[in-house]
């Protein structure tokens, strides 16, 4: 009978540590903070506020009108952004290049602005 219990309480431990290797692999294949905070960038969104975020912060309105849902083509926002409305002030390559440009495309389809 001590014997069952013995092999009880090992199975009881062995399981826990089996636990917490798992949990601890998980920990290890989180994103570092560095890189989490990479991500973005690589969206497009610091690009995105340096040049469209005063009219439109996050997207949304302000200034200018909300994009957000607007689901647009990239060609159709890009026809915006680069010619302008009748509100909206022509943004050409010297202010946004085309490489930036790219990189906002990527975020404005985070935000469903482009689809």
């Amino acid at each position: 009978m001590d014997r069952k219990r013995e092999r009880g309480g090992w199975a009881m431990c062995f399981g826990v540590l089996g636990a917490l290797v798992v949990s601890g692999a998980v920990l290890v294949s989180a994103p570092h903070p560095a890189e989490a905070q990479q991500a973005p960038a690589a969206n497009g969104r610091p690009q995105f506020n340096r040049v469209c975020g005063r009219c439109h912060p996050n997207g949304e309105e302000d200034t200018g009108p909300s994009i957000l849902n607007k689901n647009k083509s990239v060609d159709e926002m890009t026809t915006i952004i680069r010619s302008g409305t009748g509100k909206m002030k022509a943004i050409g390559p010297a202010k946004l290049s085309n490489a930036d440009l790219a990189k906002v495309m990527n975020y404005l389809r985070t935000i469903h602005a482009v689809r």
